[in-house]
């Protein structure tokens, strides 16, 4: 069996720890290959070098940045059967992970998860990512698994800034980024920046795209995020799962118990101003960037986007310690 591997040495993880992964001993019958990306730039010709190799696995070491950047160039470098990814836990937030299942981090977690494959044990996940395309060509299609807009743009650059520079790093990044959010959104009452939100148009499924005030959009294709937070409900077995909410967000301060479990009261739905569903596809008109797993992206010149159920991918992991 032929594993690859892409290690991300500036994922927050990995540059704290250091490499050490040549500490591994390989099981019998499993050979690692190993080819390191000088920067993201090179990500999709290691990727095809890997496919020319004719491997079945590989392993991403990094965070979600790291697998989005691996998950694109798959397409292109196995046209015909894409390999089982398996993820180690080197980055910042790290959902997919959390979602999916993963080996933890640093050589323990690799060797783990080499001795498990060997052996035949472990678990598989399969998931669609999010294919986000911009239909005037401006950029080629990006492959991702948390996509957000508007509040969470700006939340985003909030995180880049402050958060990080006060030491939070992983799982407290993520929620000191959000209750600092939260924070600047309800100070000032709806005269608030944040509260009067961007204008930003959605149709989903094929449905006329509508432009409005928009407080907050985010779409995601895992199952489930970390800490009981899941602001999406009523999708089903849809693919895509989105959160779309007004601006101003009416009577926010009491919308948020339901809204950050996914279980909406009555009045916020009898509101209309709270929406979240299902979707196969999603058109989008944006003015402002959207961030797709930590890194934003800003729309073409016509500003449209549009979010589409990707290719189905298979996660191995050892399963529970």
């Amino acid at each position: 069996m032929r594993v690859g591997i892409i290690r991300n040495p500036n994922s927050q993880r990995n540059r704290r720890s250091g490499d050490r992964l040549a500490e591994v001993v390989l099981p019998e019958g499993l050979e690692l290959v190993r080819l390191d990306p000088r920067s993201v730039d090179d990500v999709p010709s290691v990727v095809a070098e890997y496919a020319g190799r004719g491997l079945s696995h590989l392993i991403v070491d990094g965070g979600d940045g790291t697998l989005r950047d691996v998950m694109t160039a798959l397409p292109a470098a196995f046209p015909e059967r894409l390999p089982t990814l398996m993820l180690m836990a080197g980055g910042n937030a790290n959902l997919a992970t959390n979602d999916v299942g993963g080996a933890g981090h640093g050589p323990q977690a690799l060797q783990r998860l080499l001795d498990t494959l060997a052996r035949g044990g472990g678990e598989t996940r399969s998931r669609q990512p999010i294919e986000t395309r911009w239909p005037d060509g401006s950029k080629p299609p990006v492959l991702g698994f948390f996509i957000g807009a508007a509040a969470f743009y700006k939340g985003w650059r909030l995180a880049l800034g402050a958060v990080h520079e006060k030491g939070f790093l992983h799982g407290p990044a993520v929620f000191v980024t959000m209750a600092s959010a939260l924070w600047q959104t309800l100070a000032g009452g709806r005269s608030n920046e944040w509260q009067a939100g961007v204008s930003l148009g959605i149709g989903v499924d094929g449905a006329i795209v509508e432009d409005r005030q928009r407080f907050l959009f985010l779409a995601t294709s895992l199952h489930c995020l970390f800490g009981g937070l899941w602001p999406f409900y009523d999708h089903g077995d849809a693919p895509l799962r989105w959160l779309d909410i007004d601006a101003p967000p009416p009577r926010f301060t009491r919308s948020l118990p339901g809204l950050l479990r996914g279980k909406p009261s009555r009045w916020m739905r009898e509101a209309e101003a709270y929406r979240s569903g299902g979707a196969q596809r999603i058109a989008l008109r944006l003015e402002a960037p959207l961030v797709i797993d930590g890194e934003p992206y800003t729309p073409g010149p016509y500003g449209e986007v549009e979010l589409r159920a990707g290719p189905r991918l298979d996660f191995f992991s050892p399963g529970p310690s």
